[in-house]
């Protein structure tokens, strides 16, 4: 009777330390790529993505907002996920950068080496690279990775160049030992590219508005909320949605949301 209770009494005591295994949902597109995350959970995933155009010395494309959104994210002990190209790990004035991404507890992966059209804005289906060519490119990328002290277990998750694929480039990335993830569809912040003369603009407001507007209709839960850590030169800085960044941060907080990051995903997968 003693070694019965003692049996019991031991299983409940496993029972009750062990910790059950986090749920994961991840909501798809057609391509199979995750543009949603865990939809049942009051959880946003904050990511900036960014690129260095080599022929005009980062003039148009860079890396630029990056230490200024990684200044507002620490203001607010709040943990994102990073996918700049592997040219930005090339320039001497994102080396700081790069290991304060690591070093702060964010999340930190590819966009792809050279920022690769991967298929035809006309014709998605037209695929502009080859999986030889995909395939190089990303040798490039872990490199730059791996340069940072980071493993293929913690960079498996990227965000496809332009965030525009078709399903063969994401086939390949996925052949690759890659999952990939994009934006949620109705979230506009990644519109921030284009300057007041291009047909689509719209200014920093209209585009933190989305968000607000997507809330009510959706609510924000497991959105993928993508931002362009780039200075822009057709955008002044109040004219930037990460200069925002910290009111955007804030109003979330303020509506109950929380902050997770695909070290987060990683870890439910497990």
């Amino acid at each position: 009777m003693k070694i019965t209770l003692l049996l019991l009494s031991l299983t409940v005591m496993v029972t009750g330390c062990a910790q059950p295994k986090a749920q994961l949902d991840l909501v798809t597109d057609q391509y199979g790529v995750t543009n949603q995350i865990n939809p049942q959970e009051k959880f946003v995933y904050l990511i900036f993505t960014g690129h260095f155009s080599m022929d005009d010395n980062g003039y148009f494309e860079n890396f630029d907002g990056a230490a200024k959104v990684l200044q507002t994210m620490a203001k607010y002990n709040v943990k994102g996920s990073f996918f700049p190209t592997g040219i930005c790990f090339t320039v001497d004035r994102y080396q700081q950068v790069m290991s304060d991404i690591i070093d702060q507890g964010h999340y930190l992966s590819s966009h792809s080496y050279h920022h690769l059209l991967l298929c035809s804005y006309g014709n998605r289906n037209n695929s502009l690279v080859t999986a030889d060519s995909i395939a190089k490119d990303n040798v490039l990328m872990e490199y730059e990775l791996q340069r940072f002290g980071l493993t293929k277990e913690e960079y498996q998750w990227l965000v496809p160049p332009y965030e525009y694929y078709n399903q063969f480039s994401a086939d390949v990335y996925r052949d690759l030992g890659y999952k990939l993830a994009n934006i949620t569809p109705g979230l506009v912040t990644s519109m921030d590219w284009m300057g007041p003369n291009h047909p689509q603009y719209h200014s920093a407001e209209q585009l933190i508005n989305n968000i607000w507007t997507f809330e009510k209709q959706h609510t924000l839960n497991g959105a993928i909320i993508l931002i362009h850590a780039m200075d822009y030169p057709d955008r002044t800085d109040e004219d930037r949605p990460y200069t925002y960044l910290g009111e955007v941060i804030e109003k979330l907080t303020d509506m109950g949301y929380g902050f997770k990051t695909f070290k987060d995903v990683i870890s439910m997968e497990e």
